[in-house]
């Protein structure tokens, strides 16, 4: 596959839609470049494996648990940056500037190298000695499609009880304690928000390792309790047996069911907001986050209610280097936003009309507690809103009633 890029698109991103070219042709005498693929692109893949135990336990309670792992490699990243200027460019830059020196890839150029006059930052007069130093300094920001860049590790140990009621009914417990550690989150990042609060946006290109963090789809616990009870009344019941009758129409067929979860609340991601004198060259990504206060602690103690106009302490955070990155992570592993903690309820009563026809009335509860779940804290570093919580991202106490007649 090959595809053909031209002088007019240098001034602006290009999009690529190559995974992994093996080649790249330098521009002609005409200023053209051109890009090609002589070999399959890396395939995305992910291979896990599952070891579990299972055992009776006293009281009629089944218990398995099991440990799930995976691990993702060649994985797909929209918008891949291969075009950054090396970070040894970077570190030279930052040594000049604290000797009070003007970088070298601060300066204009000192000849024009290409043939012809290219369009924007690359016209002559304002072409700078970085842009040379890019890998492909013919053109502006150079970006891929779903470049199979990235990786991912999975580990968890998965536990679920199951009881049997003698009279009707089952209960499920569900546990899960999980990590899921990567250096990318996903194809969408655009989508993405609300309940996770984002993704964590790659910071160095060149640094893939240095992106490497806790996921922002991290779930560490999740608890899972699901119920069907019959209520123990009416005809061949242990209570009200011996009701007959409209009375035994009335007392029998009662039941109830009903999910309880409980789940840590997904990571906080971090950033900057703002640009430096490093990517005010246009010469990286753009994506910068701060540096950690050495010794801060980030955690604040409280309520969540307490915590929503500081869901963090936020002066652990400071403006990254003029000419550099910061060293917070992509994902802080040591912040989370508020878990969910809900309990939806029913209460069933079936009354059976003949053999083969019943009406069943339904009451639901969804959310029945009525427990806000907050959304995540602001985590821009600029934003006047930084650490303060804003909005919930789940529905009020829901309230519903059915009628199913079945025959």
């Amino acid at each position: 596959m090959m595809l053909a890029l031209i002088p007019s698109m240098t001034s602006r991103d290009v999009c690529c839609c190559l995974l992994a070219p093996s080649t790249w042709v330098a521009p002609s005498s005409a200023g053209i470049g051109a890009a090609s693929s002589s070999s399959a692109p890396f395939a995305s893949s992910v291979t896990g494996g599952v070891s579990s135990i299972q055992r009776e336990l006293p009281g009629g309670f089944f218990a398995d648990v099991a440990y799930a792992g995976s691990r993702g490699i060649h994985l797909e990243r929209f918008d891949t940056q291969v075009n950054q200027i090396p970070d040894s460019f970077i570190a030279e830059a930052a040594a000049q500037a604290a000797m009070g020196n003007t970088p070298d890839i601060a300066k204009p150029a000192a000849a024009y190298p290409f043939n012809q006059p290219l369009p924007g930052n690359l016209l002559p007069g304002k072409l700078l000695q970085g842009q040379l130093d890019r890998p492909f300094p013919q053109y502006g920001n150079l970006r891929y499609n779903g470049f199979a860049c990235c990786d991912s590790y999975y580990h968890s140990l998965q536990a679920t009880v199951t009881k049997r009621f003698p009279g009707g009914g089952t209960l499920l417990a569900a546990y899960t304690n999980a990590k899921l550690i990567s250096n990318t989150d996903t194809l969408t990042d655009w989508l993405e928000g609300g309940t996770s609060g984002g993704s964590g946006p790659i910071q160095d290109w060149n640094n893939l390792k240095g992106e490497k963090s806790l996921s922002a789809q991290d779930v560490s616990q999740r608890l899972v309790i699901s119920y069907v009870l019959d209520l123990p009344f009416g005809k061949g019941k242990k209570y009200f047996n011996g009701v007959s009758g409209v009375g035994s129409k009335v007392v029998s067929g009662w039941g109830v069911d009903g999910v309880t979860t409980f789940q840590r609340g997904f990571p906080v991601k971090i950033q900057y907001g703002q640009g430096n004198s490093l990517t005010s060259l246009g010469l990286t990504n753009g994506n910068l986050r701060p540096d950690v206060v050495s010794g801060c602690d980030k955690n604040v103690s409280g309520s969540p209610v307490s915590k929503l106009s500081g869901w963090f302490n936020t002066s652990c955070f400071v403006p990254p280097p003029d000419w550099g990155f910061g060293d917070e992570s992509r994902v802080d592993a040591t912040l989370r936003q508020q878990g969910i903690s809900n309990f939806d309820f029913a209460v069933f009563k079936k009354t059976n009309l003949t053999e083969t026809m019943n009406i069943e009335f339904r009451t639901e509860f969804f959310n029945i507690f009525n427990h806000p779940q907050f959304g995540p804290p602001n985590g821009t570093l600029s934003s006047p809103n930084f650490g303060v919580v804003t909005n919930t991202i789940n529905n009020p106490r829901l309230i519903q009633f059915a009628l199913r007649f079945a025959f």
